[in-house]
């Protein structure tokens, strides 16, 4: 008898304890859990699985910096070796992985909408498939995959926050809401249901709303993995800069932001981001961009995301230190000249000019700034992130403007 995993589709290569394995891998992946890491257990004992290899290696990509990919290579290497004695979805899961690990992330995408539509019982392909949707500023694609969970999975734990989210970054806020609330009574734990409807709460400005409903939300979060936790608390330290409570958020960056894993991205991203909306209120922020700063310098040749690296720049140019800014800035206009002609659109026409509007910002040129800032706004989904991770572009937009207009007052 074939091995099967908990949707009911097959595991090639794979023994029965290796496939509960395999499960307790999907629960945590779809539910942020903080043991996802025991898949590359479950790999080591099933190299010749090359489904099971597969997830570890995009465990390992997902890090997004270049420690994950190094760390997927042996994992790679085994998916490899074996993908040709697969079934047809897991070959096209590992296609999608190929394509990810040579930074083809829009390949990727299109191999995991391939799969998801043949096999929408696999809800780890459609989280995947996500993943990339929203890395790519795909909205479309997030919300199309995310309509596909609900095909097989509409009591399934975890997929109506998956729907909530793409609904609410298309715009359907009332439906996101909705979708957002019935994934938390299915699963009081869904924090990326919780976070899906902080979102709308931020959109619609019911900051208060916002702050009560991730202060009812976040005893669950504790027993989940870095990422949702940080970001989570990220979004309740915006409610409380909405609120113009910018002590409040101060601490919630001391005590939830930075700290529990700074070598990773996300978590720096996140520690950038939240500095610099504090400083475009006028807030001392005092030593703490040091650290941040110094992680920041570690990811300078990387090139990864173009919504990271705004992040990283904005961090070294805020930093001030000599050619350091003026080196990623060539860095960057390279990555331009060695990507596909769609990629290169997004670094060239999108990041570049974004990342010379930072530099001219932080140099406190802000009518440069400005001009070079406005005309990206309604492209700038395409770098990646939230709309209301990229509102901070668009309050530094309203910083220039103002500054500009107090100059021409005081003249």
């Amino acid at each position: 008898m074939s091995v099967r995993d908990c949707f009911d589709l097959p595991l090639t290569a794979t023994c029965a304890a290796s496939a509960r394995g395999y499960d307790d891998y999907v629960s945590e992946f779809l539910s942020y859990g903080s043991n996802i890491r025991g898949l590359f257990e479950v790999a080591d004992a099933n190299e010749g699985s090359a489904l099971v290899n597969a997830h570890a290696a995009a465990l390992h990509l997902a890090f997004e910096g270049a420690e994950g990919w190094a760390a997927a290579n042996q994992y790679l290497e085994r998916m490899r070796a074996h993908e040709e004695s697969a079934t047809e979805r897991e070959r096209l899961f590992c296609s999608a992985v190929n394509a990810w690990a040579a930074q083809d992330f829009c390949s990727a995408l299109v191999r995991l909408d391939e799969l998801t539509v043949r096999w929408p019982a696999d809800l780890c392909a459609i989280k995947w498939g996500q993943y990339h949707a929203f890395n790519l500023g795909d909205q479309a694609a997030l919300l199309r995959l995310g309509q596909r969970a609900a095909i097989v999975h509409e009591e399934t734990p975890y997929a109506h926050g998956m729907i909530a989210f793409a609904l609410e970054q298309n715009h359907r806020l009332r439906e996101a809401e909705e979708e957002g609330m019935r994934a938390s009574e299915i699963a009081i734990d869904d924090a990326w249901a919780h976070h899906a409807v902080a979102h709308v709460l931020e959109t619609e400005g019911r900051a208060k709303e916002g702050a009560r409903w991730l202060d009812h939300c976040a005893h669950t979060w504790e027993k989940k993995g870095v990422f949702i936790r940080d970001h989570n608390w990220w979004h309740a330290a915006l409610f409380q800069l909405a609120l113009g409570r910018e002590t409040e958020a101060l601490e919630i960056f001391d005590e939830r932001l930075w700290g529990a894993w700074p070598e990773f991205p996300q978590e720096q991203i996140g520690a950038v981001s939240m500095l610099w909306r504090l400083e475009l209120r006028g807030v001392d922020v005092g030593e703490r961009w040091a650290p941040v700063v110094e992680q920041a310098r570690q990811r300078a040749g990387e090139h990864f995301f173009p919504f990271h690296d705004l992040h990283y720049l904005y961090a070294l140019a805020r930093a001030g230190t000599d050619g350091e800014a003026d080196a990623f800035l060539s860095s960057l206009k390279l990555k331009e000249e060695s990507v596909s002609e769609d990629t290169a659109y997004v670094w060239g026409k999108i990041c570049f000019p974004a990342a010379e509007a930072i530099v001219a910002f932080t140099a406190n040129d802000r009518d440069a700034a400005a001009e070079k800032l406005s005309p990206l706004l309604n492209d700038l989904h395409r770098i990646g992130g939230s709309h209301a991770q990229r509102h901070v572009f668009v309050e530094t937009l309203e910083a220039c403007t103002n500054a500009s207009s107090s100059a021409a007052q005081s003249h």
